[in-house]
């Protein structure tokens, strides 16, 4: 959980869930999520460091998405903005850091030698996610 604070704007109340419940509920508002006949979302485990990295990686990118299409139509709200950026900088972090221990996550990661992306085993080639 990386970030826990409510934030306002000028006209409304904005709740925000932090990126791991936000990347559950496919929502980071909370006063736009509505849940459908008591649903409960799957809570989503690792089963290694590799996996959990790469979940972190994936609520943060989904956070940021989120996040962004509110900034699209807010773009003076500081206070949302700070998350986002927040989310990017942890994000560019753990991307990094992933890259460095398992190989690029993107065709266009060029901090190599050599070309590697053929060295990565890939989900649908044998490994695991």
């Amino acid at each position: 959980m990386f970030f826990e604070e409510i934030f306002f704007d000028s006209k409304n109340e904005i709740k925000l869930f932090d990126s791991t419940e936000g990347f559950l509920y496919g929502n980071m508002f909370k006063n736009e999520y509505d849940a459908y006949k008591n649903y409960k979302p799957l809570i989503i485990t690792a089963n290694d460091e590799k996996s959990k990295l790469l979940l972190e990686i994936y609520e943060l990118d989904f956070a940021m998405n989120d996040l962004s299409l509110y900034l699209d139509l807010h773009p003076d709200n500081d206070e949302v903005y700070k998350l986002f950026k927040g989310y990017a900088d942890k994000l560019n972090m753990l991307v990094k850091k992933y890259e460095e221990l398992y190989g690029p996550m993107e065709l266009c990661s060029t901090d190599y030698s050599k070309y590697q992306w053929v060295y990565s085993k890939l989900p649908f080639k044998g490994g695991n996610i």
